[in-house]
């Protein structure tokens, strides 16, 4: 019996090693004094995305980084955005938006603009399914929690996941830091989805 009751433990950390989850890790957190960034972070919700979601971000920049970071008004999401066959939005178009309706941010080189959507997102020059973000020029990004909410998630789960995929960007666009390939990293390049993005950490 004792062993039956181990059985489900065993299946799930087979499936982790399976995914390369469960690796071994030598990852150690950088030091939160010795991050240099630079530039003037902006949040824009898109969409249905809840302002005050948005707020919470910046507010959590500014008191774990000191990041002065301003949320936009909400931006509306036009049929042009999206692909009708899929029901999905398209990333690129997110962001090209973005830029048209923020032309002084947009001109801006120090302006680092993250698009918030609560829409299932994909890029179209890429074969994939669905992307959890989508960076371009080093300045834009947009973070889509379209699917953060498997898995019978609960609120606070979905709030951390969305964090985690912001925090990523913010590290790469504001801090200047690389992707990483350890998947404990809140940098770790290889999110296939929500079992990646639930194992990896909110540390850079």
């Amino acid at each position: 019996m004792k062993d039956s009751r181990l059985f489900p433990s065993i299946v799930v950390i087979l499936s982790l090693l399976t995914t390369g989850c469960l690796r071994k890790s030598n990852y150690v957190p950088i030091n939160k004094q010795s991050l240099k960034g630079s530039g003037k972070l902006y949040l824009l919700p898109l969409g249905e995305f809840p302002k005050s979601t948005a707020d919470e971000l910046a507010s959590y920049y500014k008191t774990k980084y000191g990041i002065s970071t301003e949320t936009l008004a909400t931006v509306h999401l036009p049929p042009s955005t999206r692909n009708a066959e899929r029901q999905q939005l398209i990333a690129e178009e997110a962001v090209d938006l973005m830029k048209r309706v923020n032309p002084e941010i947009s001109s801006d080189p120090n302006a680092i603009l993250i698009g918030l959507t609560t829409e299932d997102m994909y890029i179209s020059s890429y074969d994939w399914r669905f992307s959890f973000s989508w960076r371009e020029q080093g300045k834009y990004a947009v973070v889509s929690s379209g699917r953060m909410n498997l898995g019978r998630a609960t609120e606070d789960q979905i709030r951390t996941r969305l964090r985690k995929m912001v925090t990523k960007n913010v590290g790469i666009l504001y801090f200047h830091l690389r992707q990483s390939d350890d998947p404990r990293s809140v940098l770790y390049r290889d999110i296939g989805g929500i079992r990646e993005l639930d194992y990896m950490g909110e540390e850079f």
